[in-house]
Formats: C-alpha cells, sequence, structure tokens
C-alpha cells in the first residue's frame, strides 16, 4: 500500500509548474479578510500559500506530510516547513487563531473517521476563538461530465489512477481511449471532448497542457500513476455539506468558487 505522501514525494520536483491550483492565491484573497495571526496552513505544500501570507505581514507557518515537498520549499523560498502528520500536529493546545487546510488534504481522504481526527487536531491547536478553513478541490460542470461520461466520476469517487494515465496520451490515442471508454465512435468522441474544451475553465485547460508537459518530463511517468491514490472522494458542495453534518462538525460558512470549495468551520 502507498503512504500518504508518495505521491506528492515524486510530484515534488515538478510541483512548481502546477501549485497555483484549486485553493489557489485568488482564493486566499476571498478569505483573508477573515484571517487572524497566527496562522497555521497544513498541507502547504512547497510553501506557496505561506509565502503569500509572510508578504501580507501575517505570522504564518506551515506543515507538510511529504518531506520532499518541504525539501523543495526551503530551496525555492526559503522556507522551514515542518514535517507532520495532520492527524497528530506537534503544536500546543491554542497556538493558533487561524488554520487552514489546503487541497490536498481533507478533500483527498476518503476515510471519515479520519477526517474527524483531523478536524479534532484542529479544535485542538486552534484558540477558542479562532478560526478553521477547509478547502474542497473542484472542478467544472464540463470536466465533471465528461469524467461521467468515461465512467470515472460515479456515486462522488473519482478514479484518480485511471485519470491520471490520460496525460501519458497522444490527441490520437487520446480520442481512441475516449470512444473506448464512452462507448461512442470517434466522432462522438471528439465532440465530447470539444465540449469540454469548449465550457472548462481557462485555469481547466492550462493544467491539462501543464500536466502534459510533466508526464514528457519525466523518465518515469508510471511511478507518479503508481503513486496516486486509486480512488478519490469528488464532493460537491452538497456533498461537502453531508460530510460536515455526517461528522458533527458544525459548518458556520460555505464559499464556493470556480476551483474550490472553501468551508469555515
Amino acid at each position: 500500500m502507498n503512504q500518504a505522501s508518495d505521491f506528492w514525494d515524486v510530484l515534488a520536483p515538478y510541483h512548481a509548474t502546477i501549485e497555483n491550483n484549486y485553493f489557489d492565491l485568488a482564493s486566499l484573497r476571498r478569505i483573508v479578510h477573515e484571517l487572524r495571526e497566527p496562522v497555521l496552513v497544513v498541507g502547504a505544500g512547497q510553501g506557496l500559500i505561506v509565502a503569500e501570507l509572510l508578504k501580507m505581514g501575517f505570522h504564518c507557518d506551515g506543515v507538510d506530510f511529504s518531506s520532499e515537498m518541504i525539501r523543495y520549499a526551503k530551496l525555492r523560498r526559503g522556507l522551514s516547513l515542518i514535517q507532520a502528520d495532520a492527524k497528530a500536529l506537534p503544536m500546543k493546545n491554542g497556538a493558533y487563531q487561524t488554520i487552514i487546510y489546503a487541497t490536498g488534504v481533507v478533500d483527498f481522504i476518503g476515510d471519515e473517521a479520519e477526517i474527524k481526527l483531523i478536524l479534532g487536531e484542529a479544535t485542538r491547536v486552534v484558540r477558542p476563538t479562532g478560526n478553521i478553513f477547509v478547502a474542497f478541490y473542484r472542478a467544472s460542470a464540463a470536466v465533471e461530465n465528461l469524467l461521467t461520461e468515461l465512467g470515472l466520476l460515479h456515486n462522488h469517487i473519482l478514479l484518480q489512477r485511471e485519470a491520471l494515465g490520460i496525460n501519458r496520451l497522444n490527441s490520437f490515442q487520446t480520442l481512441e481511449w475516449v470512444a473506448k471508454k464512452a462507448g461512442v465512435g470517434y466522432f462522438g468522441a471528439a465532440v465530447l471532448l470539444m465540449r469540454m474544451t469548449l465550457f472548462s475553465t481557462l485555469r481547466e485547460k492550462m493544467t491539462a497542457m501543464k500536466m502534459k508537459k510533466i508526464f514528457r518530463q519525466m523518465n518515469d511517468a508510471s511511478s507518479l500513476i503508481e503513486s496516486a491514490p486509486e480512488k478519490l472522494p469528488y464532493r460537491n458542495e452538497t456533498e461537502v455539506r453531508k460530510l460536515f453534518d455526517r461528522l458533527g462538525v458544525p459548518l458556520n460558512q460555505l464559499t464556493a468558487l470556480r476551483s474550490c470549495i472553501i468551508v469555515r468551520a
């Protein structure tokens, strides 16, 4: 079984290309007026959000489970992030006024008992008057529809490993693969791809191009696919609300942005 950090360790040398995605700098600006220092960013990656908050004048720390992400945060930004499991943060009770869970943490976890442990740690580490923000990755309706047509998204589960494999295909191979998965001819497959291209966001188009570039650069692209979770939960706004209800965690505010959903708990 893969360790939770394996995928991020393999992706780390290429992560700079796609790091401003999902919970990105634009998303941060939408909630910055609600942040009070000190701030802790969990799932800090290579420090994009931490560096931005420091630039804004916040006292901010970051933790990540991936040793490679932490190493690159130091190399690229001179940041000393803390390696830690979100279920066992090495911080004192009430150490922070704001905790931010970036995308790639709670939203990547299907086991709700594990999520409850993580949010329990947040409750311990945040001050009684503080705020906890949890980000969930989000796709446009066009991408959701295509993933559903291809059988990669079903019952709010995304077949992540299979979806990543598309990045290894050239244009004709992609057309052939889509036709087979959707059970249509080449013309039907072309229509599905065209519809997705027309109605997906510019960010999604750029990310798709960048991912293909990453796969071309890798000496062993299969290592990234094999290290990825086979499946990921995919939670839209309704599913996010249901999750917090099942966990018994009050959901004080939900902000649905184009690239992510942000909950203030």
